[in-house]
């Protein structure tokens, strides 16, 4: 069998082999300042891709990069959606970047995939992504009371949603209330980049 040959500053790292490819690839990525973003989006991912874009900012910052000179940071992203809490902690992190974040849409960007994508200061796709907007779901068991207090937690978080799809794209408020509460499906080419969803098509 051909032996892989893997990064030697990656095996001193780690001191093992790595348990896949996946964790060997998004090592690589990270020496380039590409992020890929693959999975549910939960806290685990979330942590993992702010901690790069602050650190990343933080080295541009010590080494006095103008804005215009700094490698840009590439956020790929192929999600199904997920914790819409933990979701918003990564487009704080993307705005607050003085270091240019470029989102990719891969394969579908759906529910939070959605946000993320249209969070980054430029915006891209390939051809044939899907991208997915709907609201979001949840369960409560408890009492009456608190899962009052629930309902109304959600619907300002609904309005944060709405908010941002409203800044980020060229979606009207007429146009969102009426697909609100539906699985709004849209492809990169053209629907999203006649609504702004994404700035350009991957070529």
């Amino acid at each position: 069998m051909k032996k892989l040959d893997i990064d030697r500053n990656y095996m001193e790292i780690i001191e093992n082999v790595p348990d896949n490819l996946a964790e060997y690839q998004y090592y690589l990525g990270l020496q380039e300042r590409k992020l890929y973003f693959n999975d549910e989006v939960d806290l685990g991912i979330i942590n993992k891709a702010v901690y790069w874009i602050m650190r990343w900012n933080e080295e541009d910052e010590k080494n006095n990069i103008p804005l215009d000179q700094r490698q840009e940071i590439t956020l790929y992203i192929t999600s199904n959606g997920g914790c819409v809490i933990s979701g918003l902690a990564l487009v704080d992190a993307i705005q607050q970047s003085k270091t240019k974040v470029t989102t990719v849409g891969i394969g579908v960007c759906a529910s939070m995939g959605a946000i993320l994508l249209i969070s980054g200061h430029e915006r891209k796709a390939f051809r044939h992504t899907t991208v997915l907007f709907h609201d979001g779901s949840f369960a409560v068991q408890s009492s009456a009371k608190k899962a009052k207090q629930t309902v109304k937690y959600y619907e300002r978080l609904d309005e944060k949603i709405k908010a941002l799809v409203l800044e980020k794209t060229n979606v009207s408020e007429e146009l969102y209330d009426e697909k609100e509460d539906e699985e709004w499906y849209l492809f990169a080419d053209p629907q999203c980049i006649d609504l702004g969803v994404v700035d350009s098509i991957v070529e």
